[in-house]
């Protein structure tokens, strides 16, 4: 439970501190002064006048007949389509399947995944009716909760491989504990964040078996390099000559959850799914370092249900010294 404290109590001390011309004709030279053909014979008859003889013209371009066919007029180009809108359902404990399936095909809606611990749905539906398909999901009698699935963003991403090289830890009496005492027990931390890179030598066994809510696959990767970082301040190798120390330097192991993509940010549909999936697996604590500034019911109904499950929740509070809430940092427990 040491290491369960000392983790907490860093990661809140961290929060406070993009067409064509006319070519002139050559032969003509407007300066030249006119010559009079010469003569071949003599003759009695006079030539003809040039304005006696009409200047040939070209015969009239056809008429063409009325038609009562259109014109052909010019096709619309179609507007791109737009990206389904995305929503959080929640259906009331005593609905049926059928009661659920009817409320979601009145809405148009597609099911993108469920989170059936907690009744929820996580739905697409198109931009065209999103207004009137929300009214109609919310006017059913089998949901008790709607919302839309809203974007939350990875808090303090380092801009180098060195960042705040340590300085953290004695600002919280970490170097005071650190060869005097020996946390007894262990401690398994489920990080939801961009995954964690398990190549690290200095995670070298201090990672357990986690998941990708985002492709099934186990969270050893990490596309972004937050989720790595976030797992090294909280369990990189100490005492061992390389890398940084972790905050937990015995008895703690990291379950990465990948929840948030590549660019650092992640649905609340699929941190939902990562806190539920953290809970089932045993996870003594809960770490979330991302932020939005809209509170979500649902991701608050998932934290109740990590904290019935025993887990321990913390949250990142931002990098700006805001007194402003943000969430999940500012959700009840």
């Amino acid at each position: 439970m040491l290491a369960v404290l000392q983790i907490a109590v860093l990661l809140f001390s961290l929060a406070v501190p993009t067409g064509t011309a006319l070519a002139t004709d050559p032969s003509s030279d407007p300066s030249a002064s006119p010559t009079e053909s010469p003569s071949t014979s003599p003759s009695d008859t006079p030539a003809p006048s040039p304005s006696d003889t009409p200047a040939p013209t070209e015969p009239p371009a056809p008429t063409p007949a009325p038609t009562d066919t259109p014109a052909p007029s010019a096709t619309p180009t179609p507007p791109p389509a737009s990206n389904p809108v995305p929503y959080i359902v929640t259906f009331t404990a005593g609905s049926t399947a059928l009661e659920q399936q009817a409320a979601l095909t009145a809405a148009h809606a597609t099911v993108e995944s469920t989170v059936p611990e907690l009744r929820m749905v996580f739905v697409s539906v198109p931009a065209a009716t999103a207004v009137d398909d929300f009214i109609s999901l919310q006017a059913s009698p089998a949901v008790v909760g709607l919302e839309a699935d809203k974007t939350r963003a990875a808090e303090g991403t380092p801009n180098d491989s060195s960042y705040a090289d340590q300085w953290s830890l004695p600002k919280i009496g970490w170097d005071q504990l650190y060869g005097t005492a020996t946390p007894s027990g262990s401690s398994t931390v489920a990080l939801l964040d961009t995954g964690v890179d398990g190549s690290q030598a200095d995670l070298a066994g201090s990672l357990v078996a986690g998941t990708s809510v985002l492709d099934g696959s186990n969270g050893l990767t990490d596309a972004n390099g937050h989720g790595t970082w976030m797992a090294g301040i909280v369990a990189a190798q100490t005492n061992n000559g390389s890398g940084v120390a972790g905050v937990g330097f015995a008895g703690v192991r990291v379950m990465p959850v990948t929840v948030l993509g590549a660019d650092g940010t992640g649905q609340d549909s699929d941190i939902i799914a990562g806190v539920v999936y953290a809970a089932d697996h045993n996870a003594n604590v809960i770490l979330m370092a991302f932020s939005n500034p809209a509170f979500s019911p649902a991701l608050q109904a998932a934290i109740d249900y990590a904290w019935a499950h025993g887990a321990v929740l913390v949250a990142a509070a931002g990098n700006d010294g805001s007194d402003v809430a943000t969430f999940p940092a500012g959700d009840r427990g």
